[in-house]
């Protein structure tokens, strides 16, 4: 049985989790260009002597700039090799930190996730967004509804590769059975369409919901349209209860006299969850207009923490303020380059100081999961700045 005190009392120490990472955040943004700096010396240095670190001479760099002339531009072809056998357990391959897993990386593909690569996600995107919900009063006691992809596959080495915020919501494994609506294993044995009814059933079947949880926006949106297609069997499914839920005739006849009333495409979380005030969305990539159709959903008392731009590559950016998109850069959490969007010169690259408010830049970053100097194909636009720190949004012309 999931107890509302004990959700708000997890959700209570990830904003002071948050509030640490937030005070780090105030201090490093007003001199991007040391930390950057002292990322780069302690990368070079506690990596020197991996295979990529003998191979480029790690020992011998003396600084940043060193850095930047010495090692080339690379893209996933080249490291294909070197993560086939991180990902057979090889060690000190392309880092001397330990791989806590894998994830998925444009199609196919797979990136080597290390500890300090999880660790940068789980503050900066997991408890610098509980930081903002809980300034704003919306850490009730309330449960949590997770709408996470937590399927993993498990490679002959004994590697698991898995979504990137399914590992960070993992890294508090023991908060699962007290905060969390929806098990985050259930989606290993269930398909895809099976996984839409457990969520809407999970989350139907719970009145006091005050968060939610969702990797893009739309996770939110598909879930309350199969709601509207299919709530008369989850009314049913909660009165009678079923392996997955315990029968609630009280809950399952609110359900049905809510949605007899609704019309498709209109404001239904307010009436169907009257505590959800706050939804954290992972993947801001993928905002776009038909957000709006998310907000006619939830009208205007829920409110939205955009947690900041990162992929399998590693953690971007950070939020700020609630309802806020625009989210600033992380100095510690990677080595960040850019190139100006209009030049064709890859030799001309500059780094954060350089940056051009109104301007659009690809984005070359070095990580802390061994990707060097590595060519992401994202643009971004610079909004603006935190104290020295550029803010940024995704570049989608």
């Amino acid at each position: 049985m999931l107890d509302r005190k004990v959700s708000k009392m997890i959700n209570e120490a990830r904003w002071a989790d948050g509030q640490q990472v937030r005070n780090r955040l105030e201090d490093i943004t007003y001199n991007p260009m040391r930390s950057q700096e002292e990322f780069v010396m302690r990368m070079v240095r506690e990596n020197a002597r991996t295979e990529y670190g003998r191979a480029n001479n790690f020992k011998a760099i003396r600084s940043m700039e060193e850095f930047r002339e010495r090692l080339p531009l690379t893209t996933y072809d080249d490291y294909a090799g070197y993560i086939e056998r991180i990902a057979n357990k090889e060690k000190n391959i392309l880092t001397a930190y330990l791989t806590e897993s894998m994830s998925a990386f444009d199609g196919s593909k797979k990136l080597p996730q290390s500890r300090w690569t999880v660790q940068a996600g789980y503050e900066y995107n997991f408890c610098a967004a509980f930081y903002i919900a809980g300034n704003h009063d919306l850490l009730t006691e309330g449960l949590t509804l997770n709408l996470i992809d937590g399927t993993t596959e498990q490679l002959p080495s004994g590697m698991m590769v898995r979504n990137m915020l399914a590992h960070l919501l993992l890294k508090r494994e023991t908060d699962n059975s007290q905060s969390y609506i929806i098990p985050l294993d259930f989606a290993d044995a269930l398909s895809h369409m099976d996984i839409r009814y457990l969520e809407a059933l999970f989350a139907l079947s719970q009145k006091d919901l005050s968060l939610a949880i969702c990797e893009r926006y739309d996770n939110m949106v598909e879930m309350l349209r199969y709601i509207e297609k299919h709530w008369p069997r989850l009314a049913e499914d909660i009165e009678n209860g079923n392996t997955l839920v315990q029968p609630d005739a009280e809950r399952a006849n609110a359900i049905r006299e809510i949605m007899e009333e609704h019309h498709i495409g209109t404001q239904m979380v307010e009436q169907l969850w009257p505590s959800l005030h706050c939804i954290l969305v992972y993947d801001v990539d993928r905002l776009s207009a038909s957000f709006e159709l998310l907000r006619t959903y939830c009208g205007s008392h829920v409110h939205f923490v955009f947690t900041g731009i990162s992929s399998p590559i590693g953690t971007f950016s950070t939020t700020l303020n609630m309802d806020d998109p625009q989210t600033v850069l992380i100095p510690d959490s990677m080595f960040y380059e850019f190139k100006d969007k209009e030049s064709r010169n890859d030799n001309r690259l500059l780094t954060l100081d350089q940056l051009e408010i109104g301007r659009s830049y690809e984005l070359v970053v070095t990580t802390l999961s061994g990707l060097y100097r590595f060519k992401t194909k994202k643009t971004f636009l610079v909004v603006g700045r935190y104290h020295d720190t550029p803010t940024v949004i995704v570049d989608k012309g």
